[in-house]
C-alpha cells in the first residue's frame, strides 16, 4: 500500500512537472513566434535597448515585455519583411555573444551576460525571502528598490568602520498618479521583484501606460560599495496599448518605441507594438 501511495505521488510530481514544462515551450513559442509588420525593417548603429524597441515596434496587435541587464553595446537591425520576434531578437543577439536570453512567460523575454543569473555578486540575484509590498507605487519599487527592499539596501550599505558613507545608491524616487500595484513574494530575489512591478503595471486601466525598469552599476574601486548603483523607470508603450491587446486576445485581466526616464542602462523595458 505504501509503495503504490509512493508511486501515485512520484507520478503526480512527474504530471505536474511535464504539465509546467508544456506551459513553458508554449510561452516560450507565443512571444518568439509573434509576426512584425509586413516590410523591411532596417536600422543601424543602434543601441542595444533601441534595438529591442525598434524590432517589437512593428509586433502586430501584441506586447512584449523585456528584462535587460547590462551595458549598452551598438548593433544592427535587417529584417526582411515576414519576419517574427524570434528573427529580431536572433540577429540582434547574433551580434552580442556575450549575451543570453530566456523566455520568462507568454510576455517577457529576460536578456542578461552570459552567467549573470547564476552569478550570487550580481546584485541583482540579491535573495529575498519574503517580499510585502501592498499599495506601493510602482515607479518608486523601480527607481529606488533598496527603499522597499531591505536585503538590498544591506548589500548597498558601505563596509566600512569609518564613519557614515555615501551608499552608493543612485537615482531618484518617483512619486506618481499611476494606480498602486501589490505583490506578494517569497524566496525570490531583486531580479525578479522588478519583473513583478514591471509586469503589475499591465493592470493599469487604459490611461495609464505600463512602465519598465532600468540599472546602470558603475564600477568605481575607490567607492565603499565598489561603485555606483543606479535605477530608473522606463516608458515604452503607446497610449492605446490596451486596446491593442484586448484586440489580440492577449491582456489578460486576472493576471513602443522607447521615451521618457530614460539616463541608465540595464533595462527591464516593457514594449508594445504600434496602433
Amino acid at each position: 500500500m505504501r509503495t503504490t501511495v509512493l508511486c501515485l505521488f512520484c507520478l503526480s510530481t512527474l504530471v505536474i512537472a511535464v504539465q509546467a514544462q508544456k506551459l513553458e515551450n508554449l510561452d516560450q513559442q507565443a512571444v518568439l513566434s509573434l509576426p512584425l509588420f509586413l516590410a523591411d525593417i532596417v536600422s543601424n548603429h543602434l543601441p542595444f535597448t533601441q534595438a529591442l524597441g525598434v524590432v517589437v515596434s512593428y509586433v502586430q496587435n501584441r506586447y512584449v515585455l523585456f528584462a535587460k541587464d547590462g551595458q549598452e553595446p551598438i548593433v544592427n537591425v535587417n529584417l526582411p519583411p515576414k519576419s517574427h520576434v524570434d528573427d529580431g531578437l536572433r540577429q540582434i543577439m547574433g551580434q552580442l555573444p556575450g549575451y543570453d536570453y530566456e523566455v520568462i512567460s507568454e510576455h517577457m523575454i529576460n536578456i542578461y551576460p552570459v552567467g549573470a543569473k547564476n552569478d550570487p555578486k550580481d546584485l541583482l540575484n540579491t535573495p529575498v525571502p519574503k517580499f510585502e509590498g501592498v499599495d506601493v507605487d510602482p515607479g518608486g519599487v523601480l527607481t529606488a528598490p533598496a527603499d522597499f527592499i531591505p536585503e538590498l539596501a544591506a548589500r548597498l550599505r558601505p563596509k566600512t568602520s569609518a564613519g557614515p558613507q555615501p551608499s552608493g545608491h543612485g537615482g531618484s524616487v518617483f512619486r506618481s498618479n499611476v494606480p498602486p500595484i501589490t505583490l506578494h513574494l517569497k524566496n525570490t530575489t531583486v531580479r525578479q521583484i522588478l519583473n513583478a512591478a514591471s509586469e503589475a503595471t499591465e493592470q493599469f486601466p487604459p490611461n495609464h501606460q505600463p512602465v519598465g525598469w532600468t540599472y546602470l552599476f558603475q564600477p568605481d574601486s575607490t567607492s565603499p560599495t565598489g561603485g555606483k548603483h543606479s535605477w530608473a523607470f522606463l516608458f515604452s508603450a503607446p497610449r492605446n496599448w490596451k486596446q491593442d491587446a484586448a484586440k489580440s486576445g492577449q491582456y489578460r485581466p486576472t493576471h513602443g518605441i522607447l521615451a521618457a526616464y530614460f539616463g541608465r542602462l540595464q533595462v527591464g523595458t516593457t514594449l508594445i507594438g504600434p496602433a
